[in-house]
């Protein structure tokens, strides 16, 4: 996990938070608003919709006692195209990838390679 800096340009004036993603950046653990410093650490890791909002790693990597929550199942290491290493996961019956293509569309090549290779 590691903290990320929202810098999506809003209309409305909003301002950008820190958050507390794991490596996919699908789940948030916790907040750090821009105003207060303050961090929400959150009972259960929260889904985050990516679309058209833009992240980078924060400078200041905050200290925290979350941790992410255990996996279950199986799971490859699988490399994509560009070289880039990717984590498939199955866990009764729902398979799941680290790579972007899954985080926006919900399925990917990794994860067609590794059902082919091993059911």
């Amino acid at each position: 996990m590691k903290w990320y800096a929202e810098v999506t340009e809003w209309n409305n004036g909003t301002r950008n938070g820190i958050y507390l993603m794991n490596d996919s950046r699908s789940k948030v653990y916790a907040y750090r608003s821009p105003v207060t410093k303050d961090i929400k650490v959150f009972a259960n890791p929260l889904r985050i919709d990516l679309r058209g909002r833009k992240f980078k790693i924060n400078a200041v990597q905050f200290r925290h006692s979350v941790t992410d929550e255990p996996q279950e199942g199986r799971s490859w290491s699988v490399a994509g195209s560009g070289g880039n290493k990717y984590t498939v996961s199955e866990n009764l019956g729902k398979w799941a990838c680290t790579c972007q293509g899954f985080t926006f569309r919900g399925q990917c090549r990794h994860i067609t390679e590794t059902q082919a290779n091993n059911g």
